[in-house]
């Protein structure tokens, strides 16, 4: 197929324009593998050239919160009261009670405002949950994670997800080819051209791994990075990223199904691990024992069935306390 014909046919194809034979001729098109990353690649140039109509949330927000001033506001007499001198101590009290009404008007209204613009799915600690978005979007978050979708304007020109944890997203395919967009944290956006890949981002970093089709990554520099099935890309908080050209999907995955995949994994990296799925504070209090390695995959859903398979294959002593648990060699000494 000439390529500047296929370009202009898929561009005719996305305005909506193209006719009924010619979309029968990109469906036989795009039928071959060969020719999806020119497809994903066209779409990402049309979507360039044609900027979407952002809702403006602060706007509608500030709308709403007039009308309901408004609706509140009641004619009351006007009435001269009579000054009072307070004294030190009475203006300290007095201003500290102002603080603390400010204060929490202030994070009353911030809570407010966040839930009037979007809806949040949230998973607990050890907990994992499948969500299907208004779009058909199936979303799977890990534990001690949380998805934020906009309440208004989702779905219309574009759709756009904000990811605090680490979820898997299975896409669904728009007719008039709506982006789907997850930024997190740091300025870190992932805009999708494909299907199916996993997100994290956490205090710890962020990573992303491309099952099926293609995204584009916008990373925190300003930099652009196209990703293919089977890559890694891994972001550190400096901002330094590494790229793994063909990874397996059983690592970034395991986690779905309540697995836990070590290969030649650290002490040190287990009990991060951890702390982020099941929120308890694991210490590794020596540092001979913190390098030790380990390799399996482990299934726990509760954080006593993993400390019980670590007890057993590394011969550690379990020491909890009301703040934290220990990871101890048997002869370990204080």
């Amino acid at each position: 197929m000439n390529p500047s014909l296929t370009k202009k046919v898929i561009f005719d194809f996305f305005d909506g324009k193209a006719t009924a034979i010619q979309r029968k001729y990109v469906e036989a098109w795009l039928a071959d593998e060969a020719n999806q990353e020119t497809y994903y690649q066209y779409l990402d140039e049309w979507e360039s050239q044609r900027p979407q109509y952002p809702v403006d949330a602060e706007k509608a927000l500030a709308s709403f919160q007039s009308v309901l001033d408004n609706s509140e506001r009641v004619d009351t007499p006007v009435k001269t009261l009579k000054t009072i001198r307070p004294g030190w101590a009475f203006n300290w009290r007095g201003w500290s009670i102002a603080a603390s009404i400010l204060l929490v008007a202030l994070l009353g209204g911030f809570l407010f405002r966040s839930k009037l613009l979007y809806k949040s799915y949230e998973t607990a600690y050890g907990q994992t949950a499948t969500y299907r978005l208004s779009d058909g979007t199936s979303v799977i978050l890990n534990a001690n994670s949380t998805l934020r979708v906009p309440r208004f304007g989702f779905g219309n020109n574009t759709r756009e997800v904000f990811l605090e944890g680490e979820g898997e997203f299975n896409v669904t395919h728009t007719i008039n080819h709506q982006r789907f967009v997850v930024r997190t944290a740091d300025n870190f956006q992932v805009e999708v051209l494909g299907t199916e890949f996993v997100v994290y981002a956490r205090e710890r970093g962020k990573r992303v791994f491309l099952n099926k089709g293609k995204v584009k990554l916008e990373l925190p520099q300003g930099q652009q990075l196209y990703m293919k099935p089977g890559n890694v890309v891994t972001v550190a908080n400096s901002g330094k990223y590494q790229l793994t050209q063909a990874a397996p999907a059983r690592p970034y995955t395991a986690w779905k199904d309540h697995w836990f995949y070590f290969d030649n994994t650290t002490l040190t990296e287990v009990a991060a691990q951890i702390r982020e799925r099941f929120g308890v504070n694991v210490v590794v209090v020596d540092a001979a024992l913190a390098q030790r390695r380990i390799a399996g995959n482990f299934k726990a859903e509760k954080v006593d069935d993993l400390l019980q398979i670590l007890s057993e294959l590394l011969d550690l002593n379990i020491v909890k306390t009301h703040q934290r648990i220990e990871l101890r060699t048997p002869n370990y000494l204080n």
